[in-house]
């Protein structure tokens, strides 16, 4: 209450911040992240790999979605045995995640990937044949950015902030 301004994403943050938490409009400002376009950004020598989606697993939280896209996953593997999906983030034990993956026999289709560098991030963004961000409600969506910038073709919802910051 006693900022003078607040600073947040997108209009649908700003949106909500007004709504949910009584700010007032004339306080709050809109100013959208981004990334480094000359770190993400196609590359032309790396092959892309027909049967590899990549998504994040950064929270371990319903409303990211990671269980709609694991049961996409499954259902998909029954036409395309060798489809696999890379999860940017760690798996986390007696997670939900793990539990979906489990129940879903999916434990050879789906490899977690962290610890590892930007460049090996885009590298990956553009081995994928497309990108996922299953989220029901994102206040921006980096890694919607981070795949587009690099080329690789993105499916996401329409959950909060993702239309404002992948398009109509």
């Amino acid at each position: 209450k006693r900022l003078r301004r607040i600073i947040t994403v997108s209009q649908n943050s700003f949106d909500d911040i007004c709504r949910t938490h009584g700010v007032s409009p004339e306080r709050l400002y809109v100013v959208p992240v981004g990334v480094d376009p000359e770190l993400f950004r196609p590359l032309e020598w790396v092959e892309r790999r027909p049967r590899q989606i990549i998504s994040t697993a950064s929270a371990d939280v319903a409303m990211k979605g990671q269980r709609f896209l694991l049961e996409a996953l499954a259902k998909l593997r029954t036409e395309y045995p060798d489809l696999h999906l890379i999860l940017i983030g760690r798996l986390k034990e007696g997670s939900a995640a793990q539990r979906t993956i489990e129940e879903l026999d999916l434990a050879d289709a789906v490899e977690f990937v962290s610890g590892v560098t930007d460049e090996r991030i885009v590298e990956l963004y553009n081995e994928s044949a497309c990108a996922v961000v299953p989220s029901l409600y994102e206040g921006f969506s980096l890694p919607a950015i981070e795949a587009m910038s690099s080329g690789c073709p993105l499916v996401a919802t329409t959950g909060g902030a993702l239309p404002e910051v992948t398009g109509p």
